[in-house]
């Protein structure tokens, strides 16, 4: 019982230390998003952050928010200031993928911070390229 006891404290502070590390480190380089032109409230909304290396790669930072109304806010962490760019779709039917048609488009809202324009694939990464700094940033994306 003794035994229990102490690793449920050791458990309680870790995630303690592990929470408080994450809110100092989250304080600095944070990303707010607001979602706007959700027309189903249904699904999820899912949402990337780039740096110009991975943005046709893996994100530095990700986040699966479910809908619940006509707009969504969703704060994500940056490694660091710098230059960022957001990708993100309304996962309507919820399976966790981006459905396209035949030809490889589209076919659930999607959005790009800046609300860069999309001509003949995603926006380069220099069109929805933004600045976050020491207090962090704030977009705002409109669905496609």
């Amino acid at each position: 019982m003794k035994r229990n006891t102490i690793t449920h404290l050791f458990l309680i502070a870790a995630i303690g230390a592990r929470i408080a590390f994450a809110s100092h480190a989250f304080a600095g380089s944070a990303v707010t998003v607001t979602v706007a032109g959700i027309k189903a409230k249904q699904g999820f909304i899912m949402i990337a952050l780039h740096d110009e290396k991975t943005w046709a790669g893996a994100p530095l930072a990700r986040a699966r928010v479910a809908v619940t109304g006509e707009r969504a806010t969703i704060t994500l962490a940056a490694p660091a200031p710098g230059r960022y760019g957001i990708k993100l779709f309304h996962d309507v039917d919820g399976d966790g993928k981006m459905a396209t048609n035949i030809v490889g488009f589209p076919t659930e809202p999607f959005g790009f911070s800046n609300d860069a324009p999309i001509r003949f694939g995603p926006p380069a990464f220099a069109d929805a390229a933004f600045d976050v700094g020491p207090n962090g940033a704030a977009q705002t994306v409109t669905l496609k």
